[in-house]
């Protein structure tokens, strides 16, 4: 059987992410699951080098097994034994595969590239794992694509504004649920476009468009300005056809996620579908009240909290997928929850 792939991505620096990842780790070695930790790039800052705040790092426990960079596995303070050496390169040497042996703290470091998460996946899968957790970030999200499911954490970190953070969650969250495209028999009906959608790249797409075209398939990324080209000179040419993207993060990684949202809505409204080749689970939303306020006097930072309860409330109502808070919750429901045995 498969491990099942769990990726773990914040909004921002100080949003929860670390501590979701540790929950999910609790919870699985109740069950006695043999887990794998894995990165897409670089985590592990013993404090915050912006607010010098601590950071929660993560601690593995013996059978631990792990996917990094070498030089990683050299400056962890668990004890790992080296299972594999792969030919898959990183800004910190090349990723190993290997089991810890003497519990300690892990520094994460892993590919950066989809294609490379997935060969990492296959190797540590050879190891006997159930459970793959993928640590990442909004900004280092497009190799999430090779993860059965995402938990996003998020939180006052990234917008002490708990109206103006609950809808740009919601944006997020309604990127993730964009309809999966089924295509036409007709192969006619099907405009191909196979690189990124830029604003030079998008003025030739609305040049190909013709009377049967249907689905404008894009297998690249959509620029900001090639989105904002197709808005506001191709509308009328859309209308009633759909484009269809590789999956989610496509989008995600184009720009602010409420302008995304009103593209989206500004093309609902023209009738033009957005879907996707491949759908990706958003399996809940972990929230952190915390956020690191600015201490003009002393030119430091202090810990500081907007009310927890309003901002879950807040998130409840705007999102259908469950919202965490993550201190507040049963490390084995967190788990359930993320494997969707359990329904929020």
């Amino acid at each position: 059987m498969n491990p099942h792939i769990l990726g773990f991505c914040g909004t921002a620096k100080n949003t929860g992410k670390t501590t979701a990842m540790k929950a999910i780790m609790d919870g699985a070695a109740s069950r006695n699951l043999v887990v794998a930790l894995t990165s897409i790039g670089y985590d592990g800052e013993l404090v915050d080098h912006i607010t010098g705040l601590p950071k929660p790092r993560i601690y593995a426990e013996p059978g631990t097994l792990v996917a990094i960079a070498d030089s990683c596995a050299k400056g962890s303070t668990a004890d790992i034994e080296i299972l594999k050496r792969t030919d898959i390169v990183t800004a910190l040497g090349k990723v190993i595969i290997g089991r810890v042996r003497k519990p300690g703290l892990i520094l994460l470091a892993g590919p950066t590239k989809s294609k490379e998460i997935r060969m990492i996946n296959r190797m540590i899968a050879e190891y006997g794992c159930d459970l793959i957790l993928v640590d990442g970030a909004l900004n280092r999200i497009a190799p999430m694509v090779e993860a059965d499911g995402i938990i996003m954490a998020t939180g006052a970190s990234r917008q002490t504004d708990i109206e103006i953070l609950t809808a740009e969650t919601a944006a997020i969250s309604s990127i993730y649920k964009l309809p999966l495209w089924r295509p036409q028999q007709d192969e006619r009906t099907i405009l191909q476009v196979g690189s990124i959608l830029d604003e030079a790249m998008a003025e030739e797409v609305i040049a190909q468009i013709k009377a049967e075209t249907k689905d404008i398939v894009i297998s690249g990324i959509i620029g900001k300005m090639g989105f904002e080209a197709l808005l506001s000179d191709a509308l009328p040419v859309l209308q009633g056809r759909n484009l269809v993207l590789n999956d989610p993060i496509k989008l995600l990684v184009t720009g602010s996620p409420i302008d995304l949202q009103n593209w989206l809505v500004k093309l609902q409204d023209n009738q033009t579908g957005v879907l996707v080749k491949r759908q990706i689970d958003l399996r809940m939303v972990t929230i952190n009240p915390f956020y690191p306020r600015y201490r003009y006097a002393s030119h430091d930072y202090e810990a500081a909290y907007v009310d927890k309860e309003a901002l879950k409330r807040s998130m409840i109502e705007a999102l259908t997928v469950p919202v965490i808070n993550v201190l507040d919750e049963n490390e084995e429901t967190l788990l359930a929850i993320a494997l969707k045995e359990e329904k929020r």
